[in-house]
């Protein structure tokens, strides 16, 4: 038990020392993350906080392959799991955040049709993250197949790699 304790300890000590920390974070977080540094730093006014953004899947497959980050904030838990249980990650992973789908359009759409709004002509193309490595474009297929449109959108969809990229897409 004092052995655990002093690697808590010393873990805690030399995080909190440090001159830099490197989160990892998942793209769909990122519209929050000027506040959540500002916060820290508040507390913590001397270390600096370096953001990677990118899609859970592929910020996984760098820290699979010894990328030097601090935290890694992802928009599903499966990737942290997966490194926790290969013992990669040094602590259990916690859900900090729930997500949910919308629909984003550069023009202006009518909401209030019963047909399904992806389905209309008026929409020429669909942006998505990359369902194979980005949980929320994983989610939004999943979503268009529980509503029984996927079938008649597929040819629409456009991906990006990360949840970001579908913004600039809009």
């Amino acid at each position: 038990m004092k052995l655990k304790l002093f690697v808590i300890i010393f873990f805690m000590t030399t995080f909190l020392s440090a001159k830099e920390i490197k989160v990892a974070l998942s793209s769909n977080v990122s519209y929050a993350i000027e506040a959540l540094k500002k916060e820290f730093n508040s507390l913590y006014p001397y270390i600096k906080v370096q953001v990677i953004l990118g899609s859970s899947g592929k910020l996984t497959a760098q820290i699979k392959n010894k990328a030097p980050y601090h935290i890694f904030m992802s928009a599903d838990m499966k990737y942290p799991d997966a490194l926790f249980e290969k013992g990669i990650a040094v602590t259990k992973p916690v859900v900090y955040a729930q997500g949910t789908l919308a629909y984003l359009s550069g023009k202006k759409q009518d909401f209030t049709k019963k047909m399904h709004l992806l389905e209309t002509n008026k929409i020429d193309k669909i942006a998505i993250a990359n369902p194979k490595i980005a949980p929320y474009g994983k989610a939004a297929v999943q979503a268009m197949q529980n509503a029984g449109v996927y079938e008649s959108v597929k040819d629409k969809l456009v991906f990006s790699e990360s949840i970001s990229g579908t913004l600039s897409f809009v």
